[in-house]
């Protein structure tokens, strides 16, 4: 990128210009505006202020600052740990025509685990009952 990149030079000098200029239409188009701005010296004073960040960028560029890789933060141990059980845990989705057979395995298997924790809960029940 040369010295006198003209995208860098309008960037830098486009709203300082675009400021004076429209400070002078106002001067212009409004009495009120002109008495202050020009009668008071207020326009050359904003004028210089908004001048001297583009002189000094023009002539003494401030280093560019080299954009950072962001690091993400990195899931705890725990994290990690539960989330491979999930996987592993996790089904794939049975196919009915395919696997009739042994998700009814499957079913019967969880009916009876089912009915052996209702077995125990209604003892637990009646023993309290009593």
């Amino acid at each position: 990128m040369s010295f006198w990149d003209w995208r860098r030079i309008l960037k830098i000098w486009g709203l300082p210009l675009a400021g004076i200029a429209g400070m002078a239409l106002l001067g212009r188009l409004f009495e009120v505006a002109q008495f202050f701005l020009f009668a008071h010296h207020l326009f050359w004073i904003f004028a210089v202020i908004l001048l001297l960040n583009p002189l000094s960028e023009t002539f003494w560029p401030s280093p560019e600052l080299k954009k950072k890789k962001r690091i993400l933060p990195q899931p705890s141990s725990k994290t990690r740990v539960r989330k491979e059980a999930s996987r592993q845990n996790s089904q794939k989705p049975i196919s009915a025509l395919e696997n009739a057979p042994r998700r009814l395995t499957q079913l019967h298997k969880q009916k009876e685990a089912v009915d052996r924790q209702i077995e125990k809960l209604t003892d637990k029940h009646r023993e309290n009952r009593n």
